[in-house]
């Protein structure tokens, strides 16, 4: 029983670790059949992984100290600024984007709070760090997605 219990732990935390990357492909699958929002979507993507790199290096705020490493190989957190928290920023840009394109919410948001609850526990970001690249996340795909509704 510890074994199964210990295996369910370890996979709800590799959701969480892996949750953006989970999202992106999911949404992909989501958007197949929408090749506009779908195209639009990889690109937007791209520019808000763009954005939270030149945003965490202009605000310069640190990552929590000594945080808990999910994959022994992790070297992601070591000098690494969180302010806004990318995977938060990520996974809820593919959280709004899919969801005003396709009406789908309940995965990639029960994703979505694995996400921010593993990052949180193993101190990879602090609460607030995740809860505005969560917040700027959702700004940008609600942003994407009025564009794209434009063209």
């Amino acid at each position: 029983m510890n074994k199964i219990i210990h295996t369910f732990i370890y996979l709800f935390y590799a959701i969480g670790y892996f949750g953006d990357s989970i999202a992106f492909l999911l949404v992909n699958l989501f958007l197949l059949n929408r090749p506009i929002f779908f195209i639009f979507y990889i690109i937007f993507a791209y520019l808000n992984i763009l954005l939270n790199e030149f945003l965490t290096n202009k605000i310069k705020q640190k990552n929590p100290k000594n945080p808990i490493k999910f994959l022994e190989s992790d070297t992601f957190s070591k000098n690494r600024f969180g302010m806004p928290s990318i995977h938060s920023q990520n996974m809820f840009f593919s959280i709004t984007y899919s969801f005003l394109v396709t009406k789908k919410l309940l995965l990639l948001l029960l994703i979505g709070c694995i996400v921010i609850y593993e990052r949180y526990i193993f101190r990879d970001h602090t609460m607030k760090q995740l809860i505005y690249g969560a917040l700027l996340g959702s700004f940008i795909g609600y942003i994407s997605y009025s564009i794209v509704k434009i063209i």
